[in-house]
């Protein structure tokens, strides 16, 4: 007990020793004793409160309280008061310790302990203290907050767990959320806990199936060749998507399941396994003309149907465009008797256009048919250009 309520004591029972009626007859006192809040009277001769206490057979242990002191004298009238000291084995928030009170009640120890009306106990304030040890637990309020759709959401809770403090914040959850601790975990001061909201919901969707390509053999038809037997086409099929939304945005998108609507139609492509028949034998290839490269186009222009004249005309275009020469080779790329560019122009003509007279004169006459018609419109041309 406090040292104000232990003088509180000692004035009350000073006040009635001062205000006692007369002694009686006899030499004897009526004392008034008073323990643990229990009233009776004591008829003695005792002078002190030591005294008093014996007569009454009432012993006074290590951690009781007496109002006013052993020592002190008595009259008839005085009032005596003891409160035995009662052990509390003692739980606060989960710390242990021995405490000893001199109080009557769970309320009276609470009081003196300093403890409020809002302190959770785990035995009825009302209980009265007797003899043995008596267990008791108290709870203090514990500051929680809670992170909650977009706001911050603040109580003061006694838990025992988290769950309770969800109670006391009026913060529903549904089977779906998720909280950053356990709702069956202990609660902790100052403690901040995120809760997120969790919902699920479908998507559907029609994508299309693609068709497969299926080949047969046709053995009717000759190798090399194919044909589509059938047309193909493509299939519908419906996905259902299952949907994860925390706090009104998309997480998560997974499929649930598919459902085909239609089936896809296969492509079916015939080919041909017949074997070719044997190539016939090709013609001897005829002689090449032979002489120097003049005489070779003099034969060709004439077998155009070119005259005298023609050929005199292209014999000075190639004197000047090549000299005649079947490697005459030019920077710009133009090669050979004609000067086609590129030289590889001529390959249309035979593949022995970079050495062979005839392929080159054969190539170069019908680019002049082609461009220009003759071989004296071609010099003409190039008298006029410098080029053909």
């Amino acid at each position: 007990m406090h040292r104000s309520a232990k003088f509180g004591l000692y004035g009350l029972v000073l006040a009635g020793l001062l205000g006692g009626t007369a002694a009686w007859a006899t030499g004897g006192k009526s004392v008034g004793l008073r323990v643990d809040g229990q009233e009776r009277q004591v008829h003695t001769s005792a002078h002190d409160v030591r005294g008093v206490l014996a007569a009454a057979h009432v012993a006074v242990g290590e951690h009781d309280l007496v109002a006013p002191d052993l020592a002190s004298s008595i009259k008839d009238g005085s009032q005596i008061v003891l409160n035995r000291g009662h052990l509390l084995n003692l739980t606060v928030d989960g710390h242990a310790r021995n405490l000893w009170v001199n109080a009557d009640s769970v309320d009276e120890a609470l009081k003196q302990l300093g403890f409020g009306t809002e302190n959770l106990v785990s035995v009825s304030r009302s209980k009265r203290l007797d003899t043995g040890a008596t267990k008791l637990s108290i709870t203090s309020p514990k500051p929680v907050t809670f992170k909650v759709d977009g706001k911050s959401v603040k109580v003061s809770s006694l838990g025992p767990t988290v769950r309770q403090a969800l109670v006391e914040a009026h913060v529903s959850l549904s089977p779906t959320d998720r909280m950053s601790v356990a709702s069956t975990s202990v609660l902790r001061a100052n403690e901040v806990i995120t809760i997120k909201r969790v919902k699920y919901a479908q998507q559907l969707e029609q994508v299309s199936l693609p068709f497969n390509s299926v080949r047969q053999q046709d053995p009717n038809t000759l190798k090399g060749t194919s044909s589509v037997l059938s047309q193909g086409s493509t299939g519908v099929e419906r996905v259902t998507y299952q949907l994860l939304y925390i706090d009104g945005k998309l997480a998560g998108k997974v499929v649930k399941g598919r459902t085909v609507l239609r089936a896809p139609v296969d492509q079916v492509t015939t080919f041909g396994t017949k074997e070719l028949p044997a190539p016939a034998p090709a013609p001897a290839p005829a002689p090449a003309p032979s002489g120097d490269p003049q005489q070779i186009a003099a034969g060709m222009v004439s077998a155009r149907g070119w005259g005298g004249d023609q050929f005199s005309c292209l014999v000075s275009l190639w004197t000047k465009e090549s000299g005649w020469r079947t490697d005459a080779a030019n920077p710009s790329g133009a090669y050979g008797i004609p000067q086609a560019l590129p030289g590889s122009k001529m390959s249309s003509a035979g593949a022995d256009w970079q050495t062979s007279a005839t392929t080159q004169i054969s190539w170069g006459l019908d680019y002049i048919a082609g461009v220009y018609g003759t071989p004296c419109a071609a010099w003409g041309h190039s008298q006029a250009t410098d080029w053909y």
